[in-house]
């Protein structure tokens, strides 16, 4: 017989991913089937690549499906979805910045094959701006599983106003 087992960790990983795409997003009629799937795979460990093939084949035609082709993040689910809800205000704002004067499309230049080209609209240089973000909250919250108190940490929560935690190095003043 084949074997259908799958690893705990990535099992459990790809169970909290399901699951916040579920409370973040409609699914509508999916979500009784996909809970039946995480449920027998959980409970069923020896079919777990079965029941993952039916989670896929659902949301194979689905426009914003959390299964993605290629590679995936390595952060844990809800450090994903807290750093999913700071990158929607940051774009937000990055895209009512570029809006608010023709400055800013003037002045403001994407790196590029071209050279130094205008970004076309305020979400192109919000996308952008929201792409820096992640690579600087990953690196932060890096930092943090890594103990590193030299550089600022972020344990991947947020603060009450939707803002993340970051705990920033003290320097010590010589005097």
């Amino acid at each position: 017989m084949a074997d259908y087992t799958m690893d705990e960790n990535k099992w459990t990983q790809r169970v909290d991913m399901i699951t916040s795409h579920i409370k973040n997003n409609d699914v509508g009629d999916m979500e009784a089937p996909l809970m039946w799937n995480l449920k027998q795979g959980t409970e069923k460990p020896e079919f777990r690549k079965r029941y993952w093939a039916n989670i896929t084949n659902m949301f194979a035609t689905v426009e914003n499906s959390p299964i993605i082709i290629g590679k995936r993040s390595s952060l844990p689910q809800a450090v994903q979805d807290s750093m999913n809800q700071i990158c929607a205000v940051y774009a937000e704002g990055h895209t009512a910045l570029f809006a608010s004067h023709p400055l800013y499309g003037e002045v403001l230049r994407a790196r590029g094959v071209a050279g130094y080209t205008p970004y076309s609209d305020g979400e192109s240089y919000a996308t952008a701006q929201v792409a820096n973000l992640k690579t600087r909250l990953t690196g932060y919250y890096k930092n943090y599983t890594d103990g590193n108190a030299d550089l600022i940490q972020w344990d991947g929560t947020l603060s009450k106003d939707g803002s993340p935690k970051l705990v920033a190095p003290t320097l010590e003043v010589e005097g």
